[in-house]
């Protein structure tokens, strides 16, 4: 590479920061939102011995966070295991609007921290320019982005993630480390779920023993904090809102969200389906995932991180839930295509190009228009998917 193009990189890269610091880290950071607000209220109550299962009854939580927020957030707590009020919990101790700073400075770095690890263990020339031009995907990429406006968590999921997938690489094999983040993403937020398949496919039995007994040892010992009781609760409500006519809505980027409103009628989230065939998009949906699947485990003995990573795009393919924010975790299948972009086909850097613009462009409106043209992050996604089959026979493909 030139000279000229390093300095056309590096003013790039400048540019894009200079831009990202001023439009989307100090907004944020004097800004109280959903998603934040309600972890920290969560965190909250936890401190002060308040925290129970009336967190998941909106009538009790909602005016909570709006009075912790100021009035300025309002938010439920639905989705989340009770675990999830942990991760907010030092900070807790601060006053809303400083946690909000600390947190939003936090995800800077597990944002820019997570691509650098991916960086130099997946890059074969981990230089300046390509940290830069890296840098600069993470600062453009609108999921990352959504994270740090609302505060939510899914930047520390990408890079625990991100942790365990390079920990379990032939670089690291680190098998506890990668246990270990695998374990916090998944008793934090649920999340990371789609590697156990591989890791059992694999006969990872190391790793599935440790990510299995962190997970566990963290449950046992937050059991005087969160009681089964309140575990029940939230499976009750976990599986109420996976079967809510609301997964319909366009804000879901998941296939499950696309097939709905395609193939199913609902006065409210779905007023114009193709057809009204339920049957039809629950079939799709179920041979979709279980085919995909099937293809990363064919190549999984081949190459066992590509099939983590390919798994990590799966799981948000085919999550129940999954709003803009949730695809920051596609920062790593995606960062793992660029590094390798010189063993890349023709067609998987069409497919990698034209994820990268599906995810750099903002969200189209919601309301009203076409509904296939509402799915921008999940076409990207499956793009992404395509692109790593595509290649998974190549040799050179390393691990």
């Amino acid at each position: 590479m030139t000279s000229l193009k390093k300095a056309g990189i590096y003013v790039l890269t400048t540019v894009i920061a200079f831009w990202f610091v001023i439009q989307i880290l100090y907004p944020a950071s004097q800004s109280l939102t959903h998603g934040f607000g309600a972890y920290y209220s969560a965190a909250r109550l936890l401190r002060t011995g308040q925290f129970s299962a009336q967190v998941y009854d909106p009538t009790y939580f909602r005016p909570m966070v709006r009075a912790d927020s100021h009035q300025q957030a309002d938010d439920i707590y639905h989705a989340n295991p009770p675990t999830t009020s942990l991760m907010l919990w030092p900070l807790s101790f601060l006053s809303i609007e400083n946690a909000r700073f600390i947190w939003t400075l936090a995800n800077a770095a597990l944002l820019f921290g997570g691509l650098i690890l991916l960086l130099f263990t997946f890059s074969p020339r981990p230089t300046l320019p390509v940290m830069a031009l890296l840098a600069s995907l993470g600062m453009l990429f609108q999921p990352a982005q959504e994270n740090i406006r609302l505060g939510q968590a899914y930047l520390l999921i990408f890079a625990l993630l991100s942790i365990a997938v390079v920990a379990w690489s032939k670089l690291a094999k680190s098998d506890p480390l990668g246990g270990a983040a695998l374990a916090l993403a998944l008793v934090l937020k649920t999340a990371g779920w789609a590697l156990l398949p591989i890791l059992i496919w694999q006969r990872q039995w190391r790793r599935l023993f440790w990510t299995v007994g962190v997970a566990g040892v963290i449950l046992v010992m937050t059991l005087p904090l969160f009681p089964p009781p309140l575990w029940q609760r939230y499976g009750q409500l976990l599986y109420e809102t996976g079967n809510s006519a609301a997964t319909c809505a366009a804000a879901y980027q998941t296939t499950r969200s696309l097939l709905c409103r395609l193939l199913v009628f609902d006065p409210v989230w779905s007023q114009t389906p193709l057809v009204n065939l339920p049957w039809l998009a629950a079939i799709l949906l179920i041979s979709l995932a279980l085919l995909t699947m099937g293809f990363i485990l064919i190549f999984a003995r081949r190459n066992e991180t590509l099939a983590l990573v390919a798994a990590l795009a799966w799981g948000v393919i085919f999550a129940p839930l999954g709003e803009q924010y949730h695809h920051t975790v596609m920062l790593i299948p995606l960062s793992w295509l660029i590094l390798q972009w010189d063993r890349l086909n023709w067609f998987s850097r069409g497919c990698l190009i034209t994820a990268l613009c599906l995810y750099i462009l903002p969200l189209p409106g919601q309301n009203g228009g076409w509904t296939l043209l509402a799915y921008p992050r999940l076409y990207g996604a499956w793009l992404i998917l395509t692109a790593l089959y595509s290649n998974q026979t190549r040799a050179e493909f390393p691990e």
